[in-house]
Formats: structure tokens, sequence, C-alpha cells
């Protein structure tokens, strides 16, 4: 019988079943900074107001998950830290993993100060006569607890003593003949150390109880900050499907039908997407277009088996997302999926142990063979997407969803990784999704389906052409005044070692002050390499670069450097806080104003969150932050990349704009013709090596 998906409000659906791996890592970090907060206030002197800050990582998963994440946490924290640091400590994480979880629950079910006051008045003595029966249990730690309690109040007293002592021979010495005796004091911190020995239990209880007291308070002020901070972070993953998959229902994503779909994501008040109306069969190669924001990366995850909130979803089985046989997904960011530290490793990451994937020969199907032993870490963006790929064929699936899987790939590349893709139907029975802003893709798909706004509109080539036929502006002609030099630089990556890669062989450039450099290359061929050594940020093994005759590794922050993600670049909340944080201290609401007004942003979206930006806003966002520290040279990892044609043009025109007004500018791109419009130079890299174009 077909699964059918029914989705008739816009309300989140509660997570059950096993822990989803966004849970997991949430789990793992969170309660890692437990972990950390216990062990520093236990092992460093004067460290032990880290222990108030130790509920405060499991309060927020208890406030923003479900009580099955909360549980986790507390026993692998517990367990960790028994083997890191002994009984003592693990107690000291799990009595914190106990306040955490009260706070956080307090605080998910809508509770407030009150209502924590009251859960306090009840958990705080338990938590208390917990540690007095354990201790009770535990005679040999009491015994060694309390000797060495009763030690440090005992010479306190003795102290005390030594110092009257101490002064009243000063006072003799000074003629003086006034005597002043301790040994009271002596006597009554001996005393406090016998009495708390002989009612340990009694001090333990009392002081145990407010001591949680005061946790359980700490927590809350210290939560309620956190939590408004990260309101905006999502805390479930829209990837994970409803429900798990049983015996009854098999891996069986296609033929798929949606109608009248619809989805708006939780605390949201607008739809991403609105009747949508569509149908998937076996072995047929769809093409999915639009702007920036137009909800196709939504669309994928419906494919792929997020739950719609409105509409019906009609299915044989089970998407079987990751699966064997089920659905497939490549992202926009293959370094999010990467997970093994090897090449072969992370093909197979994840398959059961009696799966058989020839490995060289997917990824020589991908453009990577021989590249089975090398270091994940060291492959270029190109690269990482067609492992991507080749992980995602290693699942032999029914459905693959590939979500702009083209955007880092050089142009020979990008032809052979679209031929592949626009084989699979035919040679595997593979139905193919390729999202994407290219109209050259779009043409190898069998059908197109166009997003507009949320919704599916009548696809017009038309949207795409922009990209194709771009006006150039007016050449700018560069003063010939030396501004940086790359002199003789070679770079080896783990030198000495197995995995020993050179990616540049003494590359030599000159920059002049107002130039537009273009450095184009193939993936691995050594280009963002190259950059980051230009911006400082990588020692090159051989050879130097020089800004103002100076060495470059002395200047970092003198060449700003744009990422080929931008949004791993924004770290602040909106967008004048990045502005401002990058700019530095004297850049002003004036300043912002004017940065935005150079990468042509409206300036009322400097209160935006940088979260709700498109991808090309993002671009210009991180150009504005960049300008706004007034760098000597700007340096642009890929700056088109994953930007619809309409985007695309917005941020030729701001570089553009950008030289014009002096700003020297280096562009490492696949984009060759489009960027002519910004760039007066031309370079390429092959295989490490500098070789002039034009």
């Amino acid at each position: 019988m077909a699964a059918v998906s029914h989705a008739l409000d816009t309300r989140a659906r509660p997570i059950t079943g096993p822990l989803r791996p966004l849970e997991i890592a949430i789990v793992a970090i969170l309660s890692g900074l437990t972990v950390v907060a216990v062990v520093v206030a236990a092992v460093i002197p004067m460290g032990q107001a880290a222990g108030l800050l130790a509920p405060v990582p499991i309060a927020l998963i208890a406030a923003r998950t479900r009580p099955r994440a909360v549980v986790a946490a507390s026993v692998t924290s517990t367990a960790v830290t028994f083997a890191v640091a002994g009984l003592g400590a693990a107690l000291s994480v799990l009595a914190a993993a106990v306040v955490g979880a009260v706070v956080g629950d307090v605080r998910r079910r809508g509770g407030g100060l009150l209502m924590l006051l009251l859960v306090s008045l009840i958990v705080a003595p338990l938590l208390s006569a917990v540690s007095v029966l354990t201790l009770w249990i535990l005679v040999p730690l009491r015994k060694l607890a309390l000797e060495v309690l009763e030690n440090l109040i005992s010479g306190v007293g003795k102290v005390l003593v030594w110092i009257g002592k101490a002064i009243t021979r000063g006072l003799h010495a000074a003629g003086s003949e006034a005597t002043v005796s301790w040994q009271g004091a002596g006597d009554w911190f001996a005393g406090l150390g016998k009495n708390i020995v002989d009612y340990w239990w009694l001090w333990m209880l009392v002081s145990g109880a407010v001591g949680s007291f005061l946790s359980l308070l700490v927590a809350w002020w210290i939560l309620h900050g956190v939590v408004d901070r990260l309101a905006h972070i999502r805390m479930q993953d829209t990837l994970d499907a409803e429900g798990d998959l049983t015996a009854d229902e098999p891996i069986e994503p296609l033929p798929l039908r949606m109608v009248g779909v619809g989805y708006r994501y939780p605390d949201t008040g607008v739809d991403v997407l609105t009747g949508i109306d569509l149908t998937l069969i076996q072995g047929e190669f769809v093409a999915v277009v639009g702007a920036n924001g137009s909800g196709k990366s939504t669309l994928s995850k419906l494919l792929a088996g997020t739950p719609a909130t409105i509409g019906v979803v009609d299915r044989p089985g089970d998407p079987g997302l990751g699966r064997l046989g089920g659905t497939a997904m490549v992202l926009q960011r293959p370094e999010a999926q990467m997970l093994g530290s090897r090449v072969a490793d992370d093909l197979v990451w994840g398959l059961p142990d009696d799966a058989h994937v020839d490995i060289d020969a997917l990824l020589e199907e991908v453009g990577l063979g021989g590249l089975g032993e090398r270091e994940t870490s060291d492959l270029s963006g190109g690269q990482q997407q067609r492992l991507a790929v080749a992980a995602a064929l290693a699942r032999r699936p029914k459905l693959l969803i590939a979500d702009e899987v083209t955007s880092m790939v050089d142009p020979a590349g990008r032809h052979d990784l679209i031929e592949i893709l626009a084989a699979l139907p035919r040679t595997r029975g593979i139905t193919v999704v390729l999202i994407t802003h290219r109209d050259s893709e779009a043409r190898a798909a069998d059908r197109v389906i166009h997003l507009e706004g949320g919704r599916i509109v009548e696809h017009s080539p038309e949207w795409m052409r922009p990209e194709e036929h771009t006006p150039a502006l007016p050449a700018v002609t560069p003063d010939h005044d030396p501004l940086l030099v790359v002199h003789d630089v070679s770079h080896t990556y783990l030198p000495g070692s197995p995995w020993e890669v050179t990616a540049l062989h003494h590359v030599s450039l000159q920059v002049n002050r107002g130039d537009g450099l273009l450095i184009v290359g193939g993936n691995g061929s050594g280009k963002t390499t190259l950059a980051w050594i230009i911006a400082g940020l990588i020692e090159p093994s051989g050879g130097e670069v020089l800004l103002h005759d100076e060495p470059m590794t002395d200047q970092v922050g003198s060449v700003g450097l744009g990422f080929q993600h931008a949004r791993l670049q924004l770290q602040k909340t909106t967008v004048s806080d990045e502005i401002m944080a990058v700019g530095g201290e004297s850049v002003t609401t004036t300043e912002v104003g004017r940065v935005l007004d150079l990468v042509a942003l409206p300036r009322q979206i400097a209160t935006r969150r940088v979260d709700s930006l498109s991808g090309g806003q993002m671009r210009r966002v991180v150009l504005a932050s960049l300008v706004a520290a007034e760098p000597d040279v700007l340096v642009l990892d890929e700056p088109l990349a994953g930007l619809d044609p309409g985007a695309r043009e917005e941020v030729l025109d701001v570089l553009a704009g950008l030289r014009r007004g002096g700003i020297t500018i280096i562009i490492i791109s696949h984009d060759l013709e489009a960027l002519d419009r910004v760039c007066n130079r031309r370079v390429e890299l092959i295989d490490g090596v500098l070789e002039a174009r034009r």
C-alpha cells in the first residue's frame, strides 16, 4: 500500500524516535562544554567559578530539544568525566546535568522565575540528599574527604595562631607590653573541623541545598541570555523525516506525487513553498531553477522526506534518505558532508559493513581517480563536490538530489559532472533532480521545474540569459605602481609525511595599485592556497609575499579575504554588527550606511539578521565588511559561486564599481568571461604553476 504523507496545518511536528544526527552533534558539543567547565573548576586553582557555568550547556539542550537528548548528554558527559578526572568530578558533572535539565525544562515549558523557585525548593534538597547518600555508601571516600576537610580547617586555625604569635613578638620588640592571643581562634577552628566531621551529613545537607539552589538561579540567569541570543538558530534538522523506517514500510522513494504542497519553517510566519503540484517517476533527469530564495533548496528537502506543512505527498514507501537504495543528497556545501579523514573512508562512511563498493571505479567515474588515499582536508572545493557525488552514488540511490553541485567546479569538470548526472537515469535507472542556476545545465534535463516566490511557474530560459550576454563596462586603467609582489612562492602541505602534497611551485606575480587580477585554474590547481598566502593567513614553504615592500605575514588584515562560502564568513547576528566587527572600532553607523551604498544594498538592511539574507546579499555584506576595514587589496575566492543570474549581475556591478573607486581586486574564479568586466589581467594556475594568459 502506498505511503501517503498528509500535512493539513502549519504547526511544527515534535520529533520522536532515536536521536537524529543533528541532535547527536548538539549533545556532543554542549555536553563537552559541561565536562570542560567541571574539569577546569576541579583542576585549576581559583577556577572554581567555572563550575557555575557547568549546568548551562545542559540547560540549553533541555530548553531547545527533547528529554531524550538531555538524558544522552547527561550520561555521556558523566561517563567521559569519570574516565578523565575520576569519581568526584563525575558526580559534579551529574549534579550540573540535573540542575541544567531542571532549568532548561522550566524554560522549555514557558515557566518563569517563580516556577523555578518553587521547583528549586524541591530539587535543591533532593540533590543535597543524593550527595549525602553517596558519601554514606562510599565510606573510604567519605573518610578521606572528611580528613582532608578537617586538616584544612584546623590548618587555618594554626596559621591564625602563628600570625598572632608573630604579631605579639613584633609588639614586644617595639617596646610594647600589649599581648595578642589568637589561641582561642585556633581552638574555635579546630572545634569547627571536629563538629563537621561528627555531623558531616547535616552540614552537607544544608550547604548542598543552598549551593544547589544558587546554582539553579545562576544557570537560569545565564540561560535566559543565551537562549535569546540563539533564538534564531534552529536546533531541529529540517531534513529529518517524520517517523522511523519500519519493516512494514520499505525504502521506496519513487514514484512521487505532490498535490497542493506548502512548507513553512518552524517559528516563522511565511510560507516558503505554496501550492506545489509535481510528479517524479523512475529514470528521469529533472532540473529545478529559480532565483536565490525562490524555495529550490526547501523543495529538495521535501523530495528527500521532510514532511510538508500543508498538502499531500504520496510515494510507495519511506524515502530512505542516506540509505542504500533510497534517496541521496549532495548539498551546496560539500565540506559539510565530509566525515572521513581519507577520501576512500569518506566514500563509504555510514554504509553497512557488507555493502560492496568499487571505490577506485567510483572515484574514476567522478574524476577523482587515484585519490583514494588523499586527506579530504587537502581537496579543493571542486574536488570535495566530486567526492560528495561519488559518496551519493555509493549508496545506489533511486533518487539523487544535487543542489548546485557544479558551483565550485572548473568549466571542464562542470561539463563532466553534468554528463555523469545526465547519464545516470539511463545507465543506472536513477532519477536525478538537479538544482542549478545555469541554463546550459538545465537544458540537459528532460524537463525543468521553475520556482518563483515559492510557486511553480511556466519556465522560460530568458531568466538565465543575463549571465551569457553581459555588456562590458568601461575599462579601468590602473596605475603602474607595484602594490603587492609574490616572489618565488612554493607551498607544500604535510611535508615529509606520506600525504605530502605540493600545491604551488615557484609562483611569481606582481599586482599594481588599481589592478583587477583574475586567477583561474582547474580544481586542485592551487588557487585557494595562493589566495590564503596572499592574505598572510598561510606562510609559504618557500618564497615570500610583500605588501608595500614588507612581508605579508607581518600585515595580516591589510589584505581582505572573501571566502568561497559567504555564510561561513558572517559571524554576527545582524548586518550592522557584522560590518562594525570587521571594520573595527572606528566604523560608525554613518560608515555602515556608506559601505552599504557602495555595495548597492539599501541602508535599512543594516538591522536585518544575516540568516534572512539571500546568497547575493550575503556576498555583498561580506564585501561591505571588507571595504569598511579599508584593506589595501581585496582577494575574493569564487565570489559568483551559487548565485542566480540576477544576483551575479548585482555582485559584478558592485565589484566593477569598487575597482573604479580605486580598490585593488584579486579574484579567484572559474567564471572567465563574466569577470572580464572587473579584471584587466588574467593568469592561470596549472598544477601549481603560474602561467600568464593576458
